[in-house]
């Protein structure tokens, strides 16, 4: 079956203790970075100043309230650049045990691209050529017979804010394309996931593009909205995935339950569950007995919970690679196959009753009170022999 991602059985609790761990340390290399920034930086703004070719009679700074701005936002600027490669590395360290290998390279991927653009391609666009793009601007924008005059705390406020910009764009996206590996499309938690960087994205660029930047604002947020819909198009739906948590419950004799469905449609052979539980998690795949990465995510996602049950739909559970079998025998996982493409259960063209039948089932597996009609229940009348319209027949799951 290959290696399975070493995600324990450890509490969520010590999942954000580590992260906790993880931000503490980035945010104490960025107040480090940020004091030894502050130190130099008359020195960082003058080189910056003298990088263009205008003399010290052509500039002046009219507001001592911008330049309080300037020095402040080029040490956040300059603390954050600098603790970019130690934070990167943090973030690859503490996603990496629950990702496959072909998710560790789209992240790592995405997070050397981030890391290169902040960390070297901003410093060189703002000491070389932004003084170059501003210099031209001006020149052939001059008006003759008038004497040249720049505020240069105006100039500096409007390349630190487009930088910010910048540097939020990045971030923004590289946390997208985190999010759209994590989650999958159909995970419940993706699109709110994915809006949430979204708001916090365009808040913070509303921040840093105030003043004669506002206008910029709106354009430059759609144009990630969709550069990071474009992103998410291209990654493909997994074969197995995540995309109801659940949680445990208990049984009348004290017992903790906790259910997973198996949600597989036997290479589309079996329809969808519609309207689970809320209480089982819901594991969706493409076929978990013909694909072996399936079934190395299907262990992962096992042993990152305490389950008791693994409910499968299409099949009786026999299928299932024996290695994945003994998986479960070790960790006391109960497997309870539906048979929804062997026992038809009602007829075929009574969707109500379809849905019924199949409402009933999951949540008699899942512990859960289902009130419904008696009256429609008959016996199986045996392979092959119609069920009338508006009956359905309940034989016994299998349970392993």
């Amino acid at each position: 079956m290959g290696v399975v991602p070493t995600d324990g059985v450890e509490h969520l609790s010590s999942h954000f203790s580590e992260a906790f761990t993880y931000t503490k340390n980035w945010l104490i290399s960025f107040l480090c970075v940020s004091i030894i920034a502050s130190i130099f930086i008359d020195q960082i703004i003058s080189f910056w100043i003298n990088s263009f070719t205008y003399g010290s009679n052509e500039l002046t700074i009219y507001s001592p309230n911008r330049w309080l701005r300037m020095r402040w936002g080029t040490v956040l600027l300059t603390g954050l650049l600098f603790s970019i490669p130690y934070g990167s590395y943090l973030l690859n360290r503490f996603i990496k045990p629950g990702l496959f290998h072909n998710e560790q390279i789209i992240i790592q991927l995405f997070i050397i691209f981030s890391t290169i653009m902040l960390s070297f391609f901003v410093p060189l666009c703002w000491y070389f050529i932004a003084p170059s793009i501003i210099s031209d601007l001006s020149y052939h924008t001059q008006i003759q017979s008038i004497t040249e005059r720049y505020d240069i705390s105006i100039i500096y406020t409007i390349v630190l804010g487009l930088t910010w910009a910048f540097v939020i764009s990045i971030l923004s996206i590289t946390a997208q394309a985190v999010s759209f590996v994590l989650f999958d499309k159909e995970n419940l938690e993706s699109n709110p996931t994915k809006w949430k960087i979204h708001m916090f994205t365009l808040f913070f660029l509303y921040l840093v593009l105030l003043g004669p930047l506002s206008p910029l604002w709106l354009p430059l947020s759609i144009i990630i909205i969709l550069v990071t819909h474009l992103i998410h198009g291209i990654f493909p739906i997994k074969n197995i995935a995540l995309i109801q948590h659940g949680y445990q419950t208990m049984n009348q004799d004290g017992s903790i339950n906790r259910v997973a469905i198996l949600d597989c449609d036997c290479e589309d052979s079996c329809p969808k569950l519609n309207n689970p539980p809320p209480n089982a998690a819901v594991i969706r795949s493409k076929s978990i007995c013909l694909n072996p990465e399936s079934n190395e995510r299907l262990v992962q996602i096992l042993n990152s919970n305490n389950y008791t049950k693994l409910v499968i739909t299409g099949c009786n559970g026999k299928p299932i690679p024996k290695i994945t079998t003994n998986f479960l025998d070790s960790k006391s996982i109960k497997i309870v196959g539906l048979s929804w493409l062997d026992q038809r259960g009602s007829h075929p063209e009574d969707i109500e009753m379809i849905n019924l039948r199949k409402s009933i089932e999951i949540n008699d597996v899942c512990g859960n009170d289902f009130y419904f009609d008696s009256s429609k229940i008959i016996e199986e009348p045996g392979w092959g022999r119609y069920i009338p319209r508006g009956n359905i027949s309940l034989p016994q799951y299998g349970e392993n």
